[in-house]
């Protein structure tokens, strides 16, 4: 039975040395995870900051950037479950899982960050502060998640019974298990199957996940001391921010994924891809607009001037042109529009990865020098990512590929077309 089983799972994978050299890279990532992680517990958690002036520092925005992404999937999914753009049901399990995983992998950035993650469930259950805003955020992700689970249940139910017919002995068990076959002899059997129940699911993931992202920006917003994030423009920008990162991330993926598995685009995915593509290009010049509403402000406000100073001709300033106008908002925009005139996949996949680099030093410099006014006036800190900084969350990142990768080959994922049993 055993040998059976391995069997059947080593046919699923590939048969390349293509793919095995991936799972072998993120695998090596991953051990080299491991073992910044245990450096950092044995020794201390200060090999993993360069400087003890900035406590926030690349694993907090490594945290941001990929929770953020995936707070703007559970969105984009709501375009077709909730709102009744069919067109969206299409890749709604791919955007589900997408989700799921990049805010999971997300918040395990930020407890590894805390050095005693243990501490986090023990004491928000014995003595949970409801007037900290970091407090509702952690629990509203958390049911996100939970509610976001059951949504992706219900989406791949059906493809779980028919896999559990095909297949025999153990696998057979394992598939009705996952798709609890059991419930189809009771009453909830009928309740499961009411195709409203999706809709009603989605709408609370919804709900969850968009009140847990402006949690997300809260925590900033009501920082008074902070200068650089204190103000009613986070929530708001957050929420922006959360759509055009989380459009980026699943156009990348998706087309990443089609390319290497050499599988045929249907021409209505490829169609959904275009029209996508559009939108993230309007997000990211409303986007841009944003920011530079919120320099011009900021520039006639004595109180803001030296913070932003910081970002437009500080140290801070090769990051933001470059990365954050550059390669974040202007850039993208054209090259978007050339391959929707076009209808050239490349475009699309390389302004996706632009917006997704230009967002994560976005999100780097956010944290980074919000933390040094008007605290540090003198002296300023010369911080850097650490090398095992740099290991941890390059082994985070690596776990979330290979779920995602493990996913793709084991999980009813692939879109489609509409009218597709």
């Amino acid at each position: 039975m055993i040998k059976q089983t391995l069997q059947s799972v080593l046919e699923a994978f590939e048969h390349s040395p293509r793919f095995y050299v991936w799972i072998s890279a993120l695998a090596a990532l991953i051990f080299m995870a491991g073992y910044a992680l245990l450096a950092s517990l044995v020794l201390s958690m200060e090999i993993l900051e360069f400087s003890i002036q900035i406590p926030w520092a690349t694993l907090v925005s490594a945290y941001i950037w990929l929770v953020v992404a995936g707070s703007g999937l559970c969105i984009i999914n709501a375009l077709g479950i909730v709102f009744g753009m069919h067109r969206y049901e299409m890749m709604a399990k791919r955007i589900i899982f997408l989700s799921m995983t990049s805010i999971l992998f997300g918040l395990t950035y930020i407890l590894l960050h805390l050095g005693r993650p243990e501490r986090v469930l023990i004491y928000n259950l014995i003595s949970p502060n409801f007037r900290s805003a970091i407090s509702w955020m952690g629990a509203l992700y958390n049911v996100y998640l939970i509610v976001i689970v059951i949504e992706f249940w219900l989406l791949i139910r059906t493809d779980l019974v028919e896999r559990a017919g095909r297949a025999a002995g153990l696998t057979k068990t394992i598939f009705n298990l996952l798709a609890l076959k059991k419930l189809d002899e009771w009453r909830m059997g009928a309740v499961v199957k009411d195709p409203r129940l999706p809709r009603i699911i989605g709408t609370l993931a919804l709900v969850t996940g968009v009140a847990a992202l402006t949690m997300l920006g809260s925590v900033f917003a009501h920082i008074e001391s902070r200068v650089l994030w204190y103000g009613p423009y986070y929530p708001i920008y957050f929420l922006l921010s959360a759509l055009f990162s989380g459009y980026a991330l699943l156009l990348a993926v998706t087309i990443i994924t089609y390319r290497a598995n050499g599988d045929d685009m249907l021409p209505e995915v490829k169609a959904l891809i275009f029209e996508m593509a559009q939108v993230l290009a309007l997000l990211l010049a409303a986007g841009f607009v944003l920011t530079t509403f919120r320099l011009i402000t900021g520039l006639y406000n004595p109180v803001r001037q030296e913070p932003l100073m910081l970002l437009l001709t500080g140290p801070f300033s090769l990051a933001f042109w470059i990365f954050e106008v550059g390669l974040m908002s202007v850039l993208p925009v054209f090259v978007l529009i050339r391959a929707y005139r076009k209808k050239r996949l490349g475009g699309v996949l390389w302004s996706s990865l632009m917006v997704l680099t230009g967002t994560f030093v976005m999100r780097y410099v956010f944290i980074v020098a919000g933390q040094i006014y008007p605290n540090i006036k003198e002296g300023l800190p010369s911080y850097l990512p650490t090398v095992m900084e740099v290991l941890l969350i390059g082994g985070v990142f690596g776990a979330f590929l290979l779920v995602y990768t493990l996913g793709e080959k084991f999980l009813p994922l692939k879109e489609k077309g509409l009218h597709q049993p």
